[in-house]
């Protein structure tokens, strides 16, 4: 079987959740990180959850969805929900499809 063409890790502080993301994200990785990413807000602390975007090469639109589905998740638990690091490439589909906007400062 070939290794996945995606990396997603958690990592926590005890005051926010840190959810890096690597390598390219499409349809494959979509319900892996919508279940990440949800329970990531359920455990948050104070800090929220920064989706952290610095490794990432790719983003498609169906890894996007599962991205809007935690951000609906933290939006309905008043959970903050940040994003950092986007450049490139996937910083260019986030800002043209205007889900980059819809994260927190």
């Amino acid at each position: 079987m070939a290794e996945p063409a995606h990396r997603i890790t958690l990592d926590g502080d005890g005051d926010a959740i840190r959810v890096v993301l690597a390598g390219e994200l499409d349809i494959t990785a979509r319900d892996e990180l919508r279940d990440i990413v949800v329970r990531a807000v359920a455990d948050a602390g104070p800090g929220g959850v920064v989706i952290d975007f610095g490794e990432l090469a790719f983003i498609e639109s169906e890894a996007m969805s599962a991205l809007i589905a935690g951000l609906n998740a933290a939006r309905t638990e008043r959970v903050p929900f940040r994003a950092v690091g986007p450049r490139g490439l996937v910083l260019r589909v986030l800002e043209i499809s205007g889900v980059l906007e819809l994260f927190d400062s």
